[in-house]
């Protein structure tokens, strides 16, 4: 037998039956071995399982008195994970072991078998392994794609009974590489197992969001409104909402709390119910802002605000007053010119600075067949596939063209619009509108009030 480290030399073409010793009830039962490891590792999800088992394999192959599994923890650093003797003992925490042999093993990711240490230069085994008096010390690296993921160890105070051969080194090894296969296994069903859990969690998150929204269409005397907000993905940060303050006065509101998912779905979840409680303490609409800038400026963390548009609609009097809270300025279509007008007066975005001021604006009339467009940037932002911006210009002509249709035609033809220019492209922000158009008599849109 050659002391020292080495690895078998192995020929392109060769199988494990080239390294036959001619012991045949041993390679057969080594053959075996790592048969019914394969099949656990295909079988079960049990990870923690399988690495006991793995290393328990390990001692019965080799002969060894120790086997001890290390992986790298998440911050690089290898970390024991399983240690258990020849008896099937865990060896607990008091554990001592060559550093140097495994370090070494991890970096280089080439295996390493020592058979008498004693022969063996001192220098490149470590002091450890001279204070243990260990003999046999064998070590392999687990890889996944190249990636050595930690490394797989077993030591003896004396030579293995039988003698390590060919045969148990690249057994040993295939040992390792059916240890990366189950650890991989279980990294990617763990993490589509996270994936799924998440996506349960956003499409509660989802539906408990959309159930805050109105249904759509709301009826009023002399006007026609439809809203929609369609998330860019399970959750978003836009929000519009109708609001009854008082028998002739309906608040038309549109939000965007800034980025995506659950957070921001809970940021807009928090300010609307703020908002929907002001309402209903204050008279004045640029003090219910305020407030409600105060409330968020103490929730929201740093770096998120939310954006708002707050139009106060008296219907008796087809007048509107309104606070503009960093939001992008709704457009009003007239009727009568065919041109568009902005209402663009407005203050800073909500949860910023405390103690803002804000401004009412207005009164606005709404007569019959004018047109109020309020929307978020998600769609004059929305881009095709070479990155071109849907635009204002290309919105205000869906709303041009469909002047003389339904509020919920209109709101239609801009989503089919949008969905036509971005085809093919991802929709990155959400989709959010509220179209209020002036009617004579009745509304023609569908009933909801909220």
């Amino acid at each position: 037998m050659t002391p020292g480290p080495r690895e078998p030399e192995r020929k392109p073409g060769d199988t494990f039956a080239g390294f036959l010793t001619g012991d045949t009830s041993r390679d057969r039962r080594n053959v075996d071995m790592l048969l019914d490891t394969i099949a656990q590792v295909s079988s079960s999800v049990r990870i923690e399982e399988i690495l006991v088992s793995v290393v328990d394999k390990a001692l019965g192959l080799t002969g060894a008195e120790r086997g001890i599994l290390m992986l790298y923890d998440d911050r690089g650093e290898l970390r024991v994970r399983v240690a258990r003797d020849s008896l099937g003992r865990d060896l607990g925490g008091d554990l001592r072991y060559s550093h140097t042999i495994p370090q070494k093993v991890a970096r280089e990711g080439r295996a390493v078998c020592h058979l008498d240490t004693t022969s063996a230069n001192p220098a490149s085994l470590g002091q450890s392994i001279m204070d243990l008096r260990l003999v046999t010390v064998m070590c392999v690296p687990p890889k996944v794609k190249d990636r050595t993921i930690g490394v797989l160890y077993v030591d003896s105070r004396a030579l293995s009974g039988e003698g390590f051969t060919d045969s148990d080194l690249t057994l040993f090894k295939a040992l390792s590489y059916q240890l990366a296969i189950a650890i991989e296994n279980a990294r990617l069903l763990n993490a589509e197992l996270e994936k799924e859990r998440m996506q349960q969690s956003l499409q509660i998150a989802r539906e408990v969001q959309q159930s805050l929204l109105p249904p759509g269409g709301l009826s009023l005397p002399g006007f026609d409104i439809h809203g929609i907000s369609r998330p860019c993905e399970e959750t978003g940060g836009d929000y519009f909402d109708y609001i009854r303050v008082r028998d002739s006065h309906v608040g038309l509101v549109v939000g965007d709390v800034s980025g995506h998912g659950i957070d921001a779905a809970l940021f807009m979840a928090t300010g609307r119910a703020l908002l929907r409680a002001f309402v209903t303490t204050r008279q004045e609409l640029s003090e219910v802002i305020a407030d409600l800038n105060n409330a968020l400026e103490r929730d929201m963390g740093t770096g998120r605000f939310m954006t708002l548009f707050y139009g106060d609609l008296d219907v008796r009097e087809r007048l509107l007053r309104y606070v503009r809270a960093g939001h992008n300025a709704p457009v009003l279509y007239r009727s009568e010119t065919g041109e568009f007008e902005d209402l663009s007066e407005g203050g800073m975005a909500l949860g910023f600075v405390r103690n803002m001021r804000y401004r009412t604006a207005g009164p606005v009339v709404l007569g019959p067949g004018d047109i109020l467009l309020l929307y978020t940037d998600g769609i004059p932002e929305a881009r095709d596939t070479a990155k071109n911006q849907f635009g204002v210009e290309r919105m205000l002509e869906a709303v041009r063209e469909g002047r003389d249709r339904a509020a919920r035609e209109i709101v239609e033809g801009i989503l089919d619009r949008v969905a036509a220019f971005t085809e093919g492209a991802p929709i990155e922000d959400d989709l959010t509108l509220i179209v209020c158009k002036g009617v004579d008599g009745p509304a023609s849109g569908a009933a909801g009030d909220r």
